[in-house]
């Protein structure tokens, strides 16, 4: 069986040859699939067979809304997000929340070792590095903070699929996301001033990586199945 990450690779290859015109359409199309919380392997081979569609319109001279069977291809989409969504049980829909907290603390374990480290490292060297993290009440904070602006994002992008790119809507575009940005700030600063940073516990990095490394390649296997 292909891999996920293969087939991702086969899919951006291939979609090069769209014309301009349907590499817009199904560009939302990709969006809107890969951030509709649906497995990341049913999304990448539905991506494949809409892609299939896309290129066999082409080469028939016919629209993708005539090989589709549709005008609405959101409704499409939502339709066959709905279905593979209701085929899913509690395991199926865990998989892959459990690989991503292991990429997260992988990632956070590694930028925490830098900074936690930077001004030792200048200063001596590799004489002093400590290998134990420090898990405070500032880095719990920033994680209440960035799942639910992660969330946030997803939802504000899916639904922006679609849609005609006019100026007036650009430029509410950017008006939304720049006060969007600006409270995400703002609630950061706020936290950092009233929080603090109390420390809760140490541990050793190579405890936190084995962590992150099992609960990736756990959730991997399951999202594969």
């Amino acid at each position: 069986m292909i891999k996920t990450g293969a087939l991702i690779k086969q899919l951006n290859k291939s979609a090069k040859n769209l014309s301009l015109e349907n590499k817009k359409v199904f560009d939302d199309i990709i969006l809107y699939i890969r951030l509709s919380n649906i497995k990341t392997r049913d999304a990448e081979e539905f991506l494949q067979q809409i892609l299939d569609s896309f290129l066999n319109a082409e080469q028939q001279g016919v629209s993708i809304e005539y090989m589709l069977g549709t005008s609405d291809i959101k409704s499409y989409c939502e339709e066959i997000v709905s279905t593979y969504k209701s085929s899913y049980n509690y395991i199926s829909r865990c998989s892959e929340y459990i690989m991503y907290i292991g990429m997260f603390i992988i990632i956070i374990s590694f930028i925490n070792f830098i900074t936690q480290n930077f001004t030792v490292f200048i200063i001596n060297g590799t004489k002093n590095l400590s290998f134990y993290l420090n898990v405070d009440s500032g880095l719990i904070s920033q994680f209440l903070i960035v799942v639910p602006v992660g969330i946030i994002l997803m939802t504000y992008f899916r639904k922006s699929c679609f849609k005609e790119n006019t100026k007036r809507g650009k430029i509410k575009a950017f008006f939304t996301e720049w006060i969007f940005w600006m409270i995400v700030v703002c609630v950061m600063v706020a936290f950092s001033m009233f929080v603090g940073d109390i420390l809760l516990f140490r541990l050793n990095i190579i405890i936190f990586l084995i962590v992150g490394i099992v609960l990736y390649f756990i959730g991997n296997y399951v999202s594969e199945k």
